[in-house]
């Protein structure tokens, strides 16, 4: 009977997990005030949280990048340490100055049985289940937090959270995975990307490789990531050697600080980073519990795969940022590193191969003990680090119509001399392809035209700060690269974003078929309509951006005010594709 309780609570729980569109609807609620204030300081105060503007929500105009960017916080650590309402030199302030929105946090209690004996990856509403997302604002941007310093009862960092027996920011890994995969999926749909970046600062890092190197967590398990990029920023990718640094405030018996070890007290090998037997007998007694795969079976002596001995995914864009801090011998003695994590535990070529030139960043300060805290506030390594990929293989997806900012910098050292930013686009039917890129600032820019192939179709253009970049080029149906580039950029260069714009025109027999479909209201809380007289389309077949079919619908008559009814779908991007059987079309929609 046991048994069968434990798999119908794990099959529950998979469900929440990887249902998109389920996630939202299994948010635990709380009052508005837990969600705008933090709980109360040391004298009482509670302060006011960052909030997203809630105004125009679902506009796309609000998104300014290819892909959204999520950022995670370290251990025992919140949201803040990228950015509040007070400190300006923090990545919030930073974005918010090149013009970038700002979607609003995803707050998870990764402890939420408030039993740290026991460990699970099931999510509320499950019984039993330790991880639960509580309700907040989210609007479409350009970049997310995500917290994990939340209490039981839904208050954001409370100052008492390791005596409410929570231990949330200092849960295992393995929890904060499955949470990244439920606010990915959210990103995803709010914003209707198709991909994330991802930054973590510290064991955020950690939660962000969990993620990646386990296709089980995927929306589409095995198949599709949905990371474009990872920057990994004072990431223990050695583990935690503990020979250092003391980590006051850290609770030495929790899930987190175990998964971190890069060896016991007994010398053995930590095995989560490095794999092993889950036993009392190879791990020791002086955690809270040894369940370092969060199946719900403490001890249960099976062997685990290492997160380092698991492969990274080559089709991702990787970046990591390492502390040197001069002057902290009394913390780490003659070793470099950033007065917590050591400098060779923080670089991830150390562990896995990664094509040259490396995108490896080096943060240099002097400081008494440490320097690690920083690292969240080092704004020129953090924005280097964000740079579009350099390579054809990796470029960011873009659509037509929409005005993007991208940024010009100063390479690592070793690295390239100039910036190459690389994007890429289809082209459906023969079309007349435009791209201006505008707000040329800094100095020359560069744009050239490739096809899938990699080989160059266009001439070189040129702008700078007094011409405009026109790129037109006729173009057949295929997958296209535009690469924008600027020669030995300097310090500076990144001050100012350039924009950019594509823009299709189709012959006129393709165009009139494309503009028959006039979708209104676009967005709408409900039903949209359009005139189908002429276009006479059989079917529309409706896409979340994670690419799943989520309702079809057969057209039994055609009108001039055909309807389809999405009131049964939540507020998100869609497309639409409507078809007969000659021709097809997809439409963009935002439900509300």
């Amino acid at each position: 009977m046991k048994t069968k309780l434990l798999l119908t609570i794990l099959f529950l729980g998979a469900f929440y997990q990887s249902n998109a569109q389920n996630v939202l609807a299994s948010m635990k609620p709380r009052s508005a005030d837990y969600e705008n204030l933090s709980a109360p300081d040391s004298l009482g105060v509670r302060h006011q949280l960052l909030m997203p503007n809630i105004e125009n929500r679902n506009t796309l105009a609000n998104q300014s990048l290819p892909y959204p960017i999520i950022f995670i916080h370290g251990l025992d650590s919140d949201c803040t340490v990228w950015g509040n309402n007070v400190n300006t030199d923090l990545m919030y302030n930073s974005l918010l100055s090149y013009g970038l929105t700002y979607g609003g946090r995803f707050d998870f209690n990764l402890n939420d049985d408030n039993s740290n004996s026991t460990s699970n990856k099931l999510f509320y509403p499950t019984p039993g289940a330790d991880i639960s997302q509580w309700s907040t604002t989210l609007v479409n941007a350009d970049y997310y937090f995500l917290n994990f310093a939340v209490g039981s009862d839904g208050s954001f960092a409370p100052s008492n959270i390791s005596t409410l027996n929570v231990l949330s920011n200092e849960a295992s890994i393995a929890k904060q995975g499955v949470a990244l995969t439920r606010t990915i999926q959210q990103v995803l749909n709010i914003t209707g990307r198709d991909k994330v970046i991802l930054m973590g600062h510290s064991m955020g890092g950690l939660a962000a490789r969990e993620y990646l190197e386990n296709p089980e967590n995927w929306t589409e398990p095995n198949i599709n990531h949905h990371v474009a990029k990872l920057i990994t920023t004072g990431t223990p990718h050695g583990g935690y050697t503990g020979a250092n640094f003391i980590l006051t405030g850290i609770n030495s018996s929790s899930e987190a600080y175990r998964d971190l070890r890069a060896e016991y007290s007994n010398n053995n090998v930590g095995v989560f980073l490095f794999g092993g037997v889950e036993s009392n007998s190879n791990i020791g007694t002086s955690y809270h519990n040894n369940d370092i795969n969060c199946n719900g079976i403490n001890n249960d002596n099976s062997t685990i795969l290492g997160l380092n001995q698991k492969n990274l995914s080559n089709n991702v864009d990787y970046a990591y940022i390492m502390g040197n801090c001069s002057g902290c011998v009394i913390t780490q003695g003659s070793i470099l590193g950033d007065g917590v994590v050591r400098l060779a535990n923080a670089n991830l070529s150390n562990y896995y191969f990664l094509p040259n030139p490396k995108n490896e960043f080096i943060y240099s300060a002097s400081a008494v003990s440490q320097i690690h805290t920083d690292l969240p506030k080092a704004i020129g390594e953090n924005m280097q680090a964000l740079d579009e990929p350099n390579v054809l293989g990796l470029a960011y997806g873009v659509d037509y119509n929409k005005t993007y900012k991208g940024f010009i910098f100063k390479q690592p050292v070793g690295g390239n001399v100039n910036d190459y930013d690389n994007y890429k686009f289809t082209v459906t039917t023969n079309s007349q392809i435009s791209i201006l890129i505008n707000n040329i600032t800094s100095q020359n820019l560069n744009a050239v035209l490739y096809n899938s192939s990699g080989n160059q179709l266009s001439t070189n253009y040129s702008g700078n700060s007094t011409t405009n970049i026109n790129l037109i080029q006729n173009l057949t149906p295929g997958n296209y690269f535009l690469q924008i580039y600027s020669v030995a950029p300097t310090t500076t260069s990144n001050i100012y974003p350039y924009n950019f714009i594509l823009t299709s025109t189709l012959s006129n027999t393709e165009f009139n078929v494309v503009n028959k479909i006039q979708l209104f209201p676009n967005p709408t809380s409900s039903k949209v309509f359009f005139d189908n007289a002429n276009s006479n389309f059989k079917e529309v077949a409706i896409y979340n951006y994670l690419g799943q079919e989520v309702s079809k619908a057969a057209f039994t008559s055609v009108s001039t005010n055909q309807e389809v009814d999405l009131s049964s779908l939540s507020a998100g991007v869609y497309i639409l594709k409507f078809s007969n059987t000659e021709i097809s079309q997809s439409i963009k929609l935002v439900k509300q």
